[in-house]
């Protein structure tokens, strides 16, 4: 976990405060609370921006979500036994730049 030293006003801090004692939280929860929200919205801001720009692209596809193929137990441990001690190998190759 990381600490970060930030400078706010006075009434901020108050507000904070407040619904931190409203909630029954420390300050620390309710100040990390509030600005994991507004980055997550952030985050909600830039996808439905990107969305947006391939609309008026003509490259987004409305309504056409591809639904993920069912993957069976069987598919799965055949996937799994096929690749079975690969990883060291792509490990070599990525390192040898390949």
């Amino acid at each position: 976990m990381k600490r970060l030293l930030l400078r706010i006003g006075d009434d901020l801090h108050r507000r904070i405060t407040r619904r931190a004692h409203r909630t029954g939280r420390s300050i620390n929860a309710t100040a990390g609370e509030i600005l994991a929200r507004d980055v997550a919205d952030e985050a909600l801001d830039a996808r439905a921006e990107l969305r947006a720009r391939a609309r008026r692209l003509g490259v987004l596809a409305e309504g056409c979500v591809p639904k993920t193929p069912r993957v069976t137990s069987a598919d799965r441990e055949r996937a799994l036994g096929t690749t079975a001690g690969i990883g060291p190998i792509l490990d070599r190759l990525w390192a040898e730049g390949r």
